[in-house]
């Protein structure tokens, strides 16, 4: 079943997150249910490593993600013709063991990646938009795999949610520079309207005070309310996984996540990836 050149470059193995690694894992512990989980997580990197490279048109973008979501209704008849070789590699996964319901949640994670697309050109939102999209973003992903390895939803309660919120942006902090290349805010910034928005101007607002505040508060968001994974109805060793990662994230954020290292992206260049793989029409 697996294309071992897309396993080898985009699977969890390659993951910075012991967390994250353990996924590749699964397919000796549980089968055909872990290869599907493996096989998933390639194929959304690769969709996110596109989407994050160059400076394609919106336009070109959001072409590609709707043929993205064409292709995860999994119907036949509306499939995309001449499919790439990581689309051939998601259609191909053993989807027969899992519920149908996860393709609802294959798509709500694609849809987020839309959102980002849709918010290019440093559109600024509110913080209540940026956690729901935060949530719009982590809560498929972390259901959607609950949902394959237990058969059925995990149902996170608020203190899952605020977890879920407090992680995304913390990965936001981190990865300021890269975002702002991509002409993308994920943190609240307020703006007078009609003020004209630029990368200079978020990193003028966003200065080493605010940032080591954000830091602080997200990281004791993640500490508090990663408890709330101890009254999910999943297994015990799935808990104790949970809790793994939130330590993790907590150790490692709390080190290496700086002001000075996120703006590093702003200034890099941006690597021109061409037109997206050229995809046909659907």
């Amino acid at each position: 079943m697996f294309d071992k050149e897309i396993g080898d470059k985009y699977g969890p193995k390659n993951e910075p997150y012991l967390g994250a690694r353990v996924l590749a894992l699964l397919p000796r512990l549980i089968g055909k249910r872990g290869e599907f989980v493996v096989g998933l997580f390639s194929y959304l990197r690769w969709v996110d490593d596109l989407m994050d490279e160059g400076k394609q048109p919106t336009k070109s973008k959001l072409e590609f993600m709707e043929r993205q979501m064409v292709l995860a209704t999994g119907i036949d008849e509306i499939k995309p013709a001449n499919p790439e070789p990581e689309e051939e590699f998601f259609s191909n996964l053993p989807w027969n063991v899992v519920p149908r319901e996860t393709r609802h949640r294959v798509q709500m994670i694609l849809g987020s990646v839309i959102d980002d697309v849709n918010n290019q050109g440093f559109k600024v939102r509110t913080d209540r938009e940026i956690r729901h999209y935060n949530w719009r973003t982590m809560w498929p992903i972390m259901d959607g795999l609950f949902l394959v390895l237990n058969g059925k939803p995990a149902k996170p309660g608020v203190q899952v949610m605020r977890f879920l919120d407090a992680c995304v942006r913390i990965g936001s902090l981190e990865g300021l520079g890269d975002d702002l290349s991509q002409e993308v805010i994920k943190l609240p910034v307020e703006f007078e309207r009609e003020t004209a928005v630029t990368k200079q101007s978020v990193l003028e607002k966003l200065d080493e005070k605010w940032f080591s505040a954000e830091k602080k508060r997200n990281l004791n968001e993640i500490a508090v309310n990663a408890l709330g994974f101890l009254k999910l109805d999943i297994p015990a060793w799935q808990k104790l996984l949970c809790l793994g990662y939130a330590a993790e994230i907590l150790v490692t954020k709390s080190l290496g996540v700086s002001l000075k290292k996120a703006i590093q992206g702003a200034v890099s260049e941006t690597v021109d990836v061409g037109n997206l793989n050229e995809t046909e029409a659907i």
